[in-house]
């Protein structure tokens, strides 16, 4: 089975793990405090603070935004539900809105049409690696979060990713851009957002509070963020690489048998992900087909909205038809061509 994701890893991740290791220092110390001064580096931020994982940057973010009981948060509707419960556990409402086609990102015209709802703040994810319209959506007055978990290191309209926004938000999950089993990362130029952020990712030594909770970092896992990081340029390039062999192959074959979209290609993204929208056949038929000639593919994201949500077209149409397929950087050139001739030939049964 070639499997939809592999981490991208070797002696430097293993001498970096077991030098945290025999250092005695496990919990947050100075490989986080390294880790946080790089990441600030990156994004072009005066502040960044490690935290224990995506969620906790998100949660941790919006409490830092004053995101209380019944605060109305704009959340892309086609999007991982980390974003909803963050803003659940701070006791705010996340509101949907529908994502622009093809990018799958909140859509800030939809966003503009919310502004009923009086949002308190809006997060925005570049999902898949496509940097989501952040200047657009900073008109609405909202703070603005950038969830950055599948997009990092690269310029966008003159401005680094992470950077952008009144908050950036990173996770290291095992499956994520910057790998190092769990953790995450808040990013920002505003010294009290920072503050917060750091007097609440740890409950020792402060009064009872059922909200602070162990949000801490290790330095085994900022080891491994680090040697990540020191790697990301080279892997972002062989992403691309892949990418564009897959762009070579498929889209002759999108055009032909008009069975799926291939995903958008701006001049600058990230390719963390490649996801195609197929246009007749579901998802998990495609996913199904593909699992049983060797290739693991997946619906990217589930569907976790309520069943009265409101209408958003574009989400209802993602969750039904958008496949991932491999991508990373030791995805080999035989791996990907025998990827290319399963999704050919499925595409060509359904046709």
């Amino acid at each position: 089975m070639i499997p939809h994701n592999r981490i991208t890893w070797d002696s430097a991740e293993t001498a970096a793990a077991a030098a945290a290791v025999q250092s005695g220092q496990w919990t947050c110390g100075p490989r986080v405090a390294a880790l946080e001064q790089e990441l600030a580096r990156r994004a072009g931020v005066q502040h960044a603070v490690c935290v224990a994982s995506g969620v906790s940057a998100l949660r941790l973010a919006l409490r830092a935004l004053a995101i209380g009981p019944g605060a109305a948060v704009l959340v892309p509707a086609y999007s991982c539900v980390a974003l909803a419960n963050a803003v659940l556990a701070c006791e705010g409402r996340p509101v949907c809105v529908d994502v622009e086609p093809g990018a799958w990102n909140l859509a800030p015209e939809a966003a503009e049409a919310s502004r009923s709802t009086a949002p308190k703040a809006v997060i925005a994810v570049d999902t898949f690696g496509m940097p989501a319209r952040i200047e657009r959506l900073r008109r609405l007055g909202a703070p603005v979060i950038e969830d950055c978990a599948h997009a990092f290191g690269i310029q966008h309209e003159g401005g680094l990713l992470g950077g952008r926004a009144d908050v950036g938000i990173l996770s290291f999950h095992a499956t994520k851009l910057i790998a190092a089993g769990e953790g995450g990362a808040v990013l920002t130029q505003s010294e009290a957002i920072a503050e917060s952020v750091r007097a609440w990712r740890d409950y020792a030594n402060r009064p009872p509070d059922g909200t602070r909770l162990n949000d801490s970092m290790t330095d085994i896992e900022a080891a491994l963020a680090l040697c990540q990081l020191e790697r990301l340029d080279d892997m972002l390039e062989a992403r691309r690489q892949i990418a564009a062999r897959y762009d070579e192959a498929l889209c002759p074959l999108a055009e032909a048998s008009g069975a799926f979209h291939v995903p958008a290609t701006p001049q600058a993204r990230v390719w963390y992900r490649y996801a195609v929208e197929m246009t007749s056949a579901s998802a998990e038929k495609v996913i199904d087909e593909l699992a049983q000639n060797g290739i693991e593919a997946v619906r990217p994201v589930v569907d976790w909205r309520p069943a009265d949500g409101p209408s958003c077209p574009v989400a209802d149409a993602a969750y039904e038809r958008v496949v991932s397929l491999p991508l990373y950087p030791t995805l080999s050139g035989d791996e990907q061509a025998e990827v290319i001739a399963q999704f050919r030939a499925v595409c060509e049964a359904i046709a």
